[in-house]
């Protein structure tokens, strides 16, 4: 994957157990060459609800078709060499592009996240204050 390069806001579908592919966004930059990715999934009844992204929604990749949320508790941090380990076989790079407003949403909801980690969330807070 030589031509991979990872943009705030853009998608991957990571090669993840149980159905072997999640959708995972670059939100931050968060040092050392490592980027804050955070999985989008269709929203269940356990789900948490501080990023619910609704099929429509101006600046949404068109495939998202339910209702869905950002599950901050699955973020992974990766680097450029890392990520390529883990995309999805045969999948498009990056799978889509999600708008400024969109990841603005989701950033925002990261800071005030009951399942993101504290460690993630401090990088988080850290690339904001520093745009």
């Amino acid at each position: 994957m030589a031509d991979l390069v990872i943009e705030i806001g853009h998608a991957f579908l990571i090669d993840t157990p149980p159905n072997g592919e999640h959708l995972y966004i670059a939100i931050a930059l968060i040092g050392d060459g490592r980027y804050l990715f955070v999985n989008v999934t269709t929203r269940r009844a356990s789900s948490e609800t501080t990023c619910i992204l609704d099929p429509g929604t101006p600046g949404l990749p068109g495939f998202i078709n339910r209702e869905s949320v950002v599950a901050y508790q699955y973020a992974r941090a990766w680097s450029l060499e890392e990520l390529s380990r883990v995309i999805k076989p045969g999948s498009r790079v990056p799978k889509c592009i999600f708008s400024n407003e969109i990841v603005s949403r989701i950033q925002n909801g990261g800071l005030i996240s009951k399942r993101l980690s504290n460690q993630f969330k401090t990088a988080l807070k850290t690339f904001l204050n520093q745009k």
